[in-house]
């Protein structure tokens, strides 16, 4: 699927793009914007990937070329194609390498003419699932997303459709464990803790038999396996090669640990979306989530010193808003919160927050907490 944004300041030029764009397979408007600022602070923080910005010129507060620019800045992956009723700014829009300059009113050939740029620029085609595995030399046949909600996508993008929620629990299950054979009575104790023995047995055979039904609706033969040794176990045999957000994620990290590459940064803190099986409540999950977690906090640091380092206050409010909120008892990360808010002139957000943050939490006695007027002289002094 083929995410798409779109920022346009009229009404009706906004409804017909999403009208235009239920006629285009595989794309999907996962949000739209009647100003730049919005769509600004929503792509900052947005954890879905975002492959397409059809953006109007002539917009109040900031021109389409400016927010293209800041865009670009912080995903770089991102494409761009222009919506606007003058050609006056054809040569501009390519200079920010825009994917498009469609003129209004768009007609349904002027969108389909873009994406099919879009794919001929980033392989982008049906269902994600197009990509080519470089590093295999081969055609991707499977792709798993543990971050969120546990997904499969198969060769031809069609989702694994679960018939019950222990089925997609078993599958996440046995994947956690990359290829190695699980026993049976690991999985009855983690899937089914505290049932009835024969019982919880029933309902491993029954979901083992569902789950393989699930997968071979897909197009998936054969990826569960069941082997006899040591009392019975099963082991997943995924069709090689396939994509692991997971594997990519860490795959990223170990990348910016070496290049120090801001596009490796930036894809990984956007692949982690909502975190390991998000949601998901799954026990046996927690170890892996909290390590994952780690990861990701010593990533929205370093996005954090560099944009402090570069004096984008602005953008440096969007990795503290997380930090804040998974290292809530930090007061190091609300201290520097709340200097952000100062530093980006609102005052009275900072002030708010302070006192907020004063009454929630057990302040230390040398805490910058405890003096609002020292954060309001030198607020840099505290980052």
């Amino acid at each position: 699927m083929i995410h798409v944004i779109a920022v346009d300041d009229e009404g009706p030029a906004l409804k017909r793009i999403g009208k235009l764009l239920e006629s285009i397979d595989d794309a999907r408007l996962i949000a739209q914007f009647d100003r730049p600022t919005q769509c600004l602070d929503y792509v900052l923080t947005c954890p879905l990937s975002i492959d397409l910005a059809l953006l109007d010129m002539e917009m109040p507060g900031m021109h389409g070329l400016e927010l293209a620019k800041k865009l670009r800045e912080h995903r770089p992956e991102l494409h761009i194609a222009f919506l606007t009723a003058y050609e006056d700014y054809a040569r501009e829009a390519f200079d920010v390498e825009a994917l498009d300059y469609l003129l209004k009113p768009v007609a349904e050939e002027d969108l389909a003419r873009t994406f099919k740029r879009l794919e001929q620029r980033s392989g982008l085609i049906r269902g994600r699932m197009a990509d080519k595995a470089v590093a295999y030399g081969a055609e991707l046949l499977c792709e798993v997303s543990s971050f969120g909600t546990f997904t499969i996508l198969s060769k031809n993008g069609a989702e694994v459709r679960f018939r019950n929620s222990k089925s997609r629990e078993l599958l996440a299950f046995l994947h956690y464990y990359r290829g190695k054979p699980v026993t049976k009575s690991h999985i009855l104790d983690s899937l089914w803790s505290g049932k009835d023995m024969d019982r919880a047995q029933v309902n491993l055979y029954s979901t083992v038999y569902q789950l393989r039904k699930d997968l071979e609706t897909a197009g998936l033969q054969g990826i569960v396996e069941q082997r006899k040794t040591g009392g019975g176990s099963y082991i997943l045999q995924w069709p090689s090669p396939i994509k692991d957000d997971v594997e990519q994620f860490e795959q990223l990290i170990a990348h910016y640990k070496h290049s120090n590459a801001a596009a490796s940064l930036i894809k990984a803190i956007q692949l982690y979306g909502e975190g390991f099986l998000a949601g998901s409540g799954y026990d046996w999950a927690a170890p892996r989530q909290a390590e994952l977690e780690l990861h990701f906090i010593q990533l929205l640091q370093s996005q954090f010193n560099i944009y402090i380092a570069q004096h984008r206050y602005d953008l440096a409010l969007h990795p503290m808003r997380s930090l804040v909120r998974l290292l809530p008892l930090d007061e190091r990360q609300h201290v520097r919160m709340t200097a952000l808010f100062l530093l980006t002139d609102r005052r009275r957000d900072a002030r708010d927050y302070f006192d907020m943050i004063s009454n929630y939490l057990d302040i230390s006695e040398n805490s910058a907490l405890n003096d609002f007027d020292a954060l309001l002289e030198n607020p840099t002094a505290f980052l």
